[in-house]
């Protein structure tokens, strides 16, 4: 009932979601770990994923015809650089997070959830000066042609075509941030911002560059995660926005724990059924034999809602046993120690 390419094609949307899904909910940890909520994630994710592709399409017109754009290996360059830029759009955007709620100590969950929307508003509008054309579609597979794979093999074809250097980035960006966190003194401190800043400001950790700190690294990641899934989703035109993925990898954190090595195996759960959607759901549709038709199992639509509906299930289940940084949301005051 099912082909090599359905198998090769849920691959690929599991590794493309694995990774996102990880690199966003470590946006979360990192920056809840140093004591900011960060609900502006599903902004980070938006504002990275355009600024990368939005470069690729800039570069595809400055570089029309050279090896660097009509090569699987010149696009390697290309396509770091646009993880760069997606990077560095992250960092940025998440100043406008970190300086309102540390510097002017404003309610992080209402900061975070009008950054989203300004996120998506102001892609739309650069979207709309860069083009020419007053719409939010991004074409996000200008490069599908050269990063198509034909070996013959229906698997490794529908696996591995269509993927570029970023998900490789984004491995190595999970084990980074895995070791920062766990093994190096930069999280030990950033962990004790977020659970009780009076005293780590005590043993002379500056509480508010680690807070800076912590929400630019998770919103870097967070944007690097927005690139991934949207410079790899084989969809054609992306609509900008990031799908609630913002709000999922929330979802995931929490189930992780806070805790990193967690969070890697939540994404995994919940990367499964992301990608068993829009692969294995078409065939079994398509399978009357399997008497599924007419009822719930049978409907494409299932499948598409399901993995929201476990997300939700998720945090009714298991947010009374999560243990949240205790100081998190809590604006530190220095002169109150």
């Amino acid at each position: 009932m099912f082909s090599l390419s359905d198998f090769g094609t849920f691959f690929k949307y599991l590794i493309m979601y694995v990774v996102g899904f990880t690199l966003g909910s470590y946006g979360g940890l990192f920056s809840e770990s140093a004591g900011i909520i960060n609900i502006a994630l599903e902004g980070s994710m938006v504002f990275g994923a355009f600024a990368g592709i939005i470069f690729l399409q800039g570069m595809n017109i400055w570089l029309a015809g050279t090896a660097l754009v009509t090569t699987a290996g010149g696009l390697i360059l290309v396509y770091l650089l646009a993880v760069l830029v997606a990077i560095l759009a992250g960092i940025l955007f998440s100043f406008l997070l970190s300086f309102v709620s540390i510097k002017l100590k404003a309610d992080q969950t209402v900061v975070g959830t009008a950054l989203n929307s300004l996120a998506i508003a102001v892609c739309a509008i650069f979207n709309t000066t860069i083009t020419g054309i007053d719409s939010v579609e991004v074409q996000n597979n200008i490069f599908s042609s050269v990063l198509a794979i034909n070996t013959g093999n229906q698997f490794i074809d529908y696996a591995f075509s269509g993927l570029n250097i970023s998900v490789l980035i984004g491995v190595l960006a999970i084990i980074a941030l895995w070791l920062i966190m766990n093994k190096m003194r930069f999280g030990l401190r950033l962990r004790a911002c977020g659970e009780n800043p009076a005293a780590a400001d005590s043993v002379g950790i500056n509480v508010y560059r680690m807070r800076y700190f912590g929400t630019a690294i998770g919103s870097a990641a967070s944007a690097l995660a927005g690139f991934i899934i949207f410079s790899c989703m084989p969809i054609g035109t992306w609509q900008i926005s990031a799908l609630g993925y913002g709000f999922l990898v929330i979802a995931i954190e929490i189930f992780g724990n806070w805790k990193a090595t967690n969070i890697i195996f939540c994404s995994l759960f919940f990367a499964f059924f992301f990608a068993f959607a829009p692969t294995f759901s078409a065939s079994i549709s398509n399978h009357p034999e399997l008497g599924l038709n007419n009822t719930l199992f049978g409907q494409r639509a299932f499948y598409y809602l399901l993995p929201y509906l476990i997300a939700l299930l998720t945090l009714v289940i298991f947010s009374k046993k999560s243990r949240a940084p205790k100081a998190e949301g809590i604006p530190y005051d220095k002169s109150s120690r």
